[in-house]
């Protein structure tokens, strides 16, 4: 979205909901090697971080005295909270500039003052003819909020080179696996708290992200109102037993004390409805890109983000779905610097990718 000084060495930072997550990566003879990464838990709000920036200051802080990352240089993405992202279908007259055409296809499409907005775009490029409609895919964020948000990490010391978004991020570390795996035409569910987004990458081309009413969020919301307990409580359920598909003839009983058999069987019954739908939608997406690339087909599904730690989601995805599915390791194929140490803290690898699509630009 902005382009700043060039860098000497980038630092991928992604400010999440719960999470700061921060990769740096080196590059030896055209081969990745992790000089640094960390994801740490902030306990605060973004509202609160940028209303405090004492906070922000100490948890940089605590970060760069963790892990060994060089300089202050970050490529960042905007806080949720505060980017917009929309498809957009526009046309392009032959005598007209693309980005004159997508601004007034935009401002027909939001009841909105563009001058308020920094607009950036990615071409979404199907096969398909020159003269057929274009489409893009949209972000929006306020000037005032890409303002604050530059400022406040000004204050903790960090220099921003780039500010990017997700998809973005996650299609340049997708494409470098892909020179690893030789997979090409892969759709990647980024699980967030309350949405997702379902991001289909054509041959090094974003084709589709489509954003879907599932998250983490939608399934502690399904465990707590079927079992009458709060999300922390249905947050360690999960996290102690995993999404099982297991279907077993079970009959339980909660007035009595279940044993783990009948728990992973209550967790199981209760989430399937959210899955099913969740399949759904992906199948809905696969039917899409079958047809708008002429009968071609996804070849790999990644998951990441918020769900993606979740032990077993690619077996209850892979029950619904026949493609592949894995759970994406964004260190796939890259060495590990010695002084990094303390990978195995980071939590599932999983939910630092977009921290390493960041920490990727300008290597690849």
């Amino acid at each position: 979205m902005f382009n700043f000084k060039k860098p000497q060495q980038v630092i991928g930072f992604d400010l999440g909901l719960e999470k700061l997550n921060m990769v740096q990566v080196s590059q030896i003879n055209g081969h990745h090697k992790i000089k640094a990464a960390l994801s740490d838990y902030h306990n605060s709000s973004y509202a609160e971080l940028l209303a405090e920036p004492e906070r922000m200051k100490a948890l940089i802080k605590r970060s760069f005295n963790r892990m060994p990352f060089a300089g202050r240089t970050i490529v960042s993405t905007m806080p949720n909270s505060k980017l917009q992202l929309l498809f957009l279908n526009y046309q392009c007259k032959p005598e007209q500039k693309e980005s004159d055409a997508l601004l007034t296809a935009l401002s027909g499409r939001i009841n909105k003052d563009l001058r308020e907005y920094v607009i950036d775009y990615v071409p979404i490029r199907p096969v398909m003819d020159e003269n057929q409609s274009r489409i893009a895919l949209v972000a929006l964020v306020k000037k005032i909020d890409a303002e604050n948000y530059l400022d406040l990490l000004k204050k903790c010391g960090l220099q921003v080179h780039a500010l990017e978004i997700g998809p973005v991020a996650i299609r340049r570390l997708i494409n470098s696996m892909s020179s690893e795996s030789g997979s090409e035409k892969v759709l990647a569910i980024n699980f967030g708290t309350q949405k997702s987004f379902l991001t289909v990458l054509w041959n090094g081309d974003i084709l589709l992200d489509r954003p879907v009413n599932f998250g983490l969020e939608s399934i502690l919301q399904a465990l707590s109102q079927s079992l009458d307990i709060d999300n922390r409580l249905a947050l360690k359920l999960i996290n102690d037993y995993g999404l099982s598909n297991k279907v077993m003839s079970v009959k339980y009983d909660l007035l009595d004390t279940p044993d783990d058999d009948d728990i992973k069987h209550i967790i199981h019954e209760v989430l399937s409805p959210a899955f099913t739908q969740l399949a759904a939608e992906v199948r809905e997406v696969l039917l899409y890109i079958a047809s708008e690339t002429r009968g071609g087909a996804v070849e790999r599904i990644y998951l990441l983000g918020s769900v993606a730690r979740l032990r077993g989601l690619e077996q209850v995805i892979d029950k619904f779905i026949s493609i592949p599915v894995t759970i994406l390791n964004p260190f796939y194929g890259f060495a590990v610097d010695m002084s990094v140490g303390g990978l195995e803290n980071l939590g599932p690898l999983s939910g630092i990718a977009v921290a390493t699509g960041l920490a990727l630009r300008g290597l690849n």
